[in-house]
């Protein structure tokens, strides 16, 4: 099993900016000289009054500090984007990255977003379905033409194209089941949602293997699981030192209307951290956390955990501390 790092690049209003992108720097440098496989960046618009760094340039800017890591996008909202625009710019990104990008879209859920980009959120699932197409095509074709409900292409062609043949993994974040059938026919790997319950989400791999077979796909196939996880010295200190930072997350992320499609209970009313921990996050001493990773690769099947180690307002010394002991006393224990 693979280790990534999705880092999160939400900041208070408060907060000074460019020491925050300073940090982000430091902790690539850090992740990649612990031992880790991968770097990981979500997009959002309009958070305001928090600030949000753009994931375009902040991969690439990340890129410079990465080695030999794999660099991915978690998730790109592709049904607000265009997609010739994203094949150019990510057959770049390839490119800067030494052919070691992943794409990872979604369909995106915030009214504001869409409301804003102009584009009707009915229309999403069109738009990731047609943009895909156009982008897996866009990188292994000449002269494309293409026309869909959403959008239409004469006789186009990119350069240059992604150093990857035939071009990079498209994986598809997913929650809700339709989801996990589209991203199992159309995606190369499935990244699943931090929010499911353990026991919700075994179900659904099973729903995601099942329907490749049924549809004649090769069964073996990368899965990834987003987690959110602290180390502690033990069980109950890591609770009280982590729910300031990752209790605060996920209200935010309630308020956004995430949890609406996650099977089973989102945690949305949970009242208490350690009952929304409970099979969902991974906190514990060194010792619970490696049992905790064993499921997800042992029972969950997850080929791919990408850990999320920092949180709006957790202090710098906190941070590098996770992604140490992470690093050291828990990676070589799980792989």
């Amino acid at each position: 099993m693979d280790v990534g790092v999705f880092l999160g690049s939400q900041y208070a209003p408060q907060q000074d900016i460019y020491s925050a992108f300073q940090g982000l720097v430091e902790q690539t440098r850090l992740i990649r000289d612990t031992g880790y496989d991968a770097v990981w960046l979500g997009q959002h618009f309009l958070s305001a009054p928090d600030q949000y760094l753009q994931t375009t340039p902040m991969l690439a800017r990340l890129a410079a500090e990465a080695g030999d890591m794999r660099l991915g996008t978690n998730l790109l909202l592709l049904p607000l984007l265009n997609p010739v625009d994203i094949a150019e710019q990510y057959a770049t990104m390839d490119v800067i990255t030494g052919g070691r990008l992943i794409l990872g879209v979604g369909l995106g859920y915030r009214d504001e977003e869409f409301n804003a980009f102009q584009i009707n959120k009915k229309h999403r699932v069109g738009r990731l379905v047609e943009g895909v197409e156009i982008l897996k095509r866009l990188w292994t074709e000449e002269n494309v033409s293409f026309e869909g409900k959403h959008f239409t292409l004469d006789n186009v062609t990119i350069s240059p194209r992604p150093i990857q043949k035939p071009r990079p993994q498209i994986w598809f974040g997913a929650t809700a089941d339709p989801a996990i059938k589209r991203a199992a026919l159309q995606g190369d790997a499935w990244i699943a949602t931090s929010m499911t319950e353990w026991g919700e989400m075994k179900q659904q791999v099973d729903l995601f293997h099942q329907t490749r077979k049924e549809a004649g796909l090769p069964e073996k196939v990368e899965f990834a699981k987003c987690v959110e996880l602290f180390v502690g010295d033990d069980k109950e200190s890591a609770l009280r030192e982590a729910e300031p930072f990752i209790g605060a997350k996920y209200k935010a992320y309630y308020s956004w209307g995430m949890g609406d499609n996650v099977p089973g209970n989102s945690g949305a009313n949970s009242s208490d951290f350690a009952d929304l921990a409970r099979n969902r996050f991974i906190i514990g001493g060194v010792d619970d956390v490696i049992q905790d990773c064993l499921h997800h690769r042992d029972t969950l099947g997850v080929t791919h955990l990408i850990v999320r180690l920092n949180f709006p307002g957790m202090p710098m010394e906190l941070v590098r501390r996770n992604i140490e002991r992470f690093g050291r006393e828990v990676i070589p224990a799980i792989r």
